[in-house]
C-alpha cells in the first residue's frame, strides 16, 4: 500500500506507541485521524488538517462519533490502528475481576467493535488494512499480568481470525506482537505493579522502532511482526521448551 493521502485512524495516538505511529504515517504523505482519552497528551497533538478527538473509545457513541466525523471529512479509510490499550499487574488468584472486565472492554471489545465500524467502507473500496496491537504477552503467560495477557492472546485470535474472513476482500489484517517497549504503560495500568525483576530489565524498544515496523507492516501487508524480533524466538520456547520457559519466569516473578 503506498501511504500517500491514504487516512489513517490511530486509537490512543496521543503518546506512546500512538504517537509515534502518528510521526512515522504523516511522514508517510498520510491523513491522521486521532481517538483517545482526552488529557495533556492529547492536548499537545496538532494536525491543523487532520481530526483529533478526546473521548473513551468504550463507548459505543463515541466510536461512532469518531468513525462518522473521519468520513465526513475525507470521504474513505484506509488504515485502522487499534493501538489504544491499558494494563493489569495481579496474578489469576488475584486479579480483581471489576478491572478486569473494564480492561477486556479497552483491549478487546473497543478494537473489535472499531473493527466492525471501518470494514463496510474497506470492503466498498475493495482494500484497506487493520493492525491490531497484540503482544508477546499474548503468546506466552506472565504470571504477574494474567490477565493483561488474556486480553492479549483474544486480541491475537481476533485478528488471525479476521485476517482469514477478510481473505479476498482487499481488506488486509496486520497482528503485531511487541516485547517491553519504552513508555508510559507501567505508570498508567488499572492495578498492580510489575514485579522488581520484570522492572529492571532493560531490553527494551522505542515507540518510534515500534511505529517504523507497522508501517513497513501496512506497506508490504506483512501479517505478523515481532518487535524486537528476537521476541519471536522468545515466544517460540513456550512451545518448545515449556519447562525452560516455566523457570525463566519463576526467576522474574520475585
Amino acid at each position: 500500500m503506498t501511504l500517500t493521502n491514504k487516512v489513517v485512524l490511530i486509537s490512543g495516538g496521543s503518546c506512546g506507541i500512538g504517537r509515534a505511529c502518528v510521526e512515522a504515517f504523516r511522514k508517510r504523505g498520510a491523513a491522521i485521524s486521532v481517538c483517545a482519552l482526552p488529557d495533556e497528551d492529547l492536548a499537545t497533538l496538532h494536525l491543523p488538517e487532520g481530526i483529533v478527538i478526546g473521548g473513551d473509545l468504550t463507548c459505543d457513541n463515541i466510536r461512532r462519533a469518531w468513525i462518522d466525523k473521519t468520513m465526513r471529512k475525507f470521504g474513505r479509510m484506509d488504515v485502522l490502528i487499534n493501538n489504544a490499550g491499558v494494563g493489569l499487574y495481579a496474578p489469576p488468584s488475584e486479579a480483581p475481576v471489576d478491572l478486569t472486565r473494564r480492561m477486556f472492554e479497552v483491549n478487546v471489545f473497543a478494537p473489535m467493535c472499531l473493527a466492525q465500524l471501518v470494514i463496510p467502507q474497506m470492503r466498498k473500496q475493495g482494500a484497506g488494512c487493520i493492525v491490531n496491537l497484540g503482544s508477546v504477552g499474548g503468546l506466552v503467560s506472565l504470571p504477574w499480568a494474567s490477565m493483561y495477557c488474556a486480553t492479549k492472546f483474544a486480541m491475537h485470535a481476533l485478528s488471525d481470525s479476521l485476517r482469514r474472513e477478510m481473505k479476498g476482500t482487499g481488506v488486509h489484517v496486520v497482528k503485531v506482537c511487541p516485547g517491553i517497549v519504552d513508555t508510559a504503560f507501567r505508570e498508567h495500568v488499572l492495578y498492580g505493579q510489575a514485579p522488581g525483576n520484570v522492572s529492571d530489565i532493560r531490553r527494551i524498544v522505542s515507540p518510534q522502532a515500534v511505529a517504523a515496523r507497522i508501517v513497513s507492516a501496512v506497506e508490504r501487508r506483512t501479517r505478523t511482526v515481532f518487535v524486537p524480533r528476537i521476541g519471536r524466538a522468545f515466544t517460540s520456547m513456550e512451545f518448545v521448551t515449556q519447562g525452560l520457559m516455566d523457570w525463566y519466569l519463576a526467576r522474574l516473578n520475585k
